[in-house]
């Protein structure tokens, strides 16, 4: 089975060398560390307060072919290994990180998906392929939904099966994946991300928090995947002030108050755990911080609004996180 994962190095705001932006009054700007500087750092994690960007100047990573191997090793031990690898091996190009959300494994259990450079001797780079087992890997996460048989099922074969272990694959191919092949396709419930920042040392007491907090609120957990997060020295409203371990939760909720309820619960817990261990919530997702918990986390985000106000002073970009956290 194919696992859901990230890379050890998604696109961040260092990934940005430049952009143009329209601001409030119509004019446009080019944006970039030495040009409208100040600009360039609060519209990158900006969340659209500070203009329309019209266009964007990326670095891109080159494709190249990987071996994938895999380790299966306790969460405690998650951290200790991963930076062992990457301190020791050189030709990592990607890692996937999964954390069980199996009942008979709850937060105790990873498995690393290392890829390693694999250049083919002629230089060649395989072509995209579409997903051989697009049905099975469907129907096995979806089987997870309300269902411990299912999460105990999916956590067992990815063991055996899961990723692209042993096969050379290309960097495009491991990130050529649709979302529609595990999004919730039921109007009467859906899946909603968490994502929760950790510093390496604290990664397991978050865990452990987590394996009470989630079950105490009935949290129907799908999936956890792990990626490594630099410092950011780019963006004014940053989470990562240092390079930590970024969580990436999934859960499904039924769209009643009662589980919205729960879910707010859970949620407003869940960042207390993480502040409680020095780290930081993510931004974008719902609104369920309070605007204490979302000052602790990001103790520059008052200065942050102030100069959203100095550039746009007529407030013509809003959105409903600036209404709640920024709005005076």
């Amino acid at each position: 089975m194919p696992t859901v994962g990230s890379t050890i190095a998604l696109m961040s705001a260092s990934t940005v060398n430049s952009f143009r932006l329209m601001l409030a009054d119509g004019s446009v700007v080019h944006c970039s560390r030495s040009e409208n500087a100040e600009l360039f750092s609060l519209v990158l994690g900006g969340y659209g307060l500070f203009g329309i960007i019209l266009d964007v100047d990326l670095q891109v990573v080159k494709n190249e072919m990987y071996l994938a191997q895999r380790v299966i090793i306790p969460t405690q031990q998650y951290v200790d290994i991963f930076e062992e690898l990457v301190n020791r091996v050189t030709d990592i190009g990607m890692v996937y990180g999964r954390i069980s959300v199996a009942p008979d494994y709850f937060l105790k259990e990873a498995i690393l998906t290392i890829y390693r450079r694999n250049p083919s001797k002629d230089g060649k780079i395989s072509p995209l392929n579409e997903h051989s087992r697009r049905g099975l890997t469907r129907t096995v996460f979806r089987g997870e939904v309300g269902s411990n048989y299912g999460k105990n099922l999916r956590w067992q074969l990815e063991k055996a099966l899961g990723g692209e272990a042993g096969s050379n694959v290309s960097r495009n191919q491991i990130l050529n994946r649709s979302s529609k092949l595990l999004e919730n396709q039921k109007l009467a419930s859906t899946d909603i991300l968490h994502e929760y920042f950790i510093p390496p040392k604290s990664m397991e007491t978050f865990l452990e928090k987590c394996r009470t907090i989630i079950p105490k609120h009935n949290g129907d957990l799908l999936n956890i995947t792990v990626r490594n997060v630099h410092r950011d020295s780019d963006s004014f409203l940053r989470y990562a002030d240092q390079n930590l371990f970024g969580l990436v939760m999934l859960f499904h909720q039924h769209r009643t108050p009662n589980a919205e309820v729960q879910m707010k619960a859970m949620t407003t817990e869940l960042i207390d755990a993480v502040l409680s261990v020095g780290g930081r919530y993510y931004l974008p997702y719902r609104l369920h911080a309070t605007k204490e918990q979302f000052a602790r986390a990001y103790p520059q985000a008052q200065e942050f609004f102030a100069l959203k106000r100095k550039y746009d002073s007529k407030e013509v970009f809003q959105n409903q996180f600036y209404l709640k956290y920024g709005k005076q």
